[in-house]
């Protein structure tokens, strides 16, 4: 009697790794996309505020940063809308579309932080070899004197939060509709606030009060864990989520 492999191939993709991969590709699209369109703009931008205004020193790139959050918020809650309901359809479960997402919005958070990080560096690198100088009007930990690695995590943790909270904001318009999603808005987009608060009073900056100067990993710290409660409040949101038949 011969035996026959019986075996599922072993290359076979499962549902959250298979979820990861085509969410991500489609984020990185855009993602290249938006940076093409962005720095193009950026270097305008700089060119105009040291020719016009007169300001030779300003890390004008960094501005972006509002771009970088709030583009990958809306495509978050885009996301939702479109695919939670096509992964069920597919035999997917609710519980794999909360980690895939999830999983998905912190790697694409944390790329765009990550590039621009790079194109501050790079900014800074050519005003230095121009002579000019590269000072940081827009920040909340992080100056021109402190360390990559402050304004890297800075940057990730900005716009790590704002993808997780527009999954939330996007989750709960599923469970709950429009009118109550709308008035769900300060608690379901707050995470970002209150991020933008807690390390601008480290930083010094913001609407509340600024804590005694000290090392800033404390606001970070807690900036993580505004991250990870969105996440996990995101996460029971979707798995209670009932998908009804679309309106003929």
């Amino acid at each position: 009697m011969s035996a026959t492999a019986t075996a599922a191939p072993a290359d076979r993709t499962g549902p959250l790794r298979h979820t990861v991969t085509r969410l991500a590709a489609a984020n990185l699209t855009l993602l290249v996309w938006f940076w093409a369109c962005s720095v193009p703009v950026v270097v305008v931008a700089s060119v105009l505020v040291d020719r016009v205004l007169g300001v030779d020193d300003a890390a004008v790139v960094l501005y972006a940063r509002h771009a970088a959050i709030w583009f990958p918020f809306s495509q978050a809650i885009a996301l939702v809308a479109l695919y939670l309901r096509v992964h069920v359809a597919a035999g997917m479960t609710r519980r794999t579309f909360a980690r895939a997402t999830v999983l998905v919005g912190v790697g694409t958070g944390a790329a765009y932080g990550v590039v621009l990080t790079v194109l501050a560096v790079v900014e800074r690198g050519v005003r230095t070899a121009l002579g000019r100088g590269w000072r940081v009007t827009d920040g909340f930990l992080a100056d021109e004197s402190s360390p990559l690695g402050l304004l890297l995590a800075e940057l990730v943790v900005c716009c790590v939060v704002g993808n997780v909270a527009g999954l939330l904001v996007g989750a709960v318009y599923q469970r709950w509709g429009a009118l109550r999603g709308t008035l769900a808005l300060p608690f379901t987009a707050g995470p970002v606030f209150l991020v933008f608060a807690l390390l601008g009073a480290a930083g010094g900056w913001g609407p509340l009060p600024a804590v005694a100067p000290g090392p800033p990993w404390p606001a970070l710290g807690w900036s993580v864990l505004v991250v990870a409660l969105t996440a996990a409040a995101y996460a029971a949101v979707v798995r209670r989520t009932e998908l009804r038949p679309p309106n003929p």
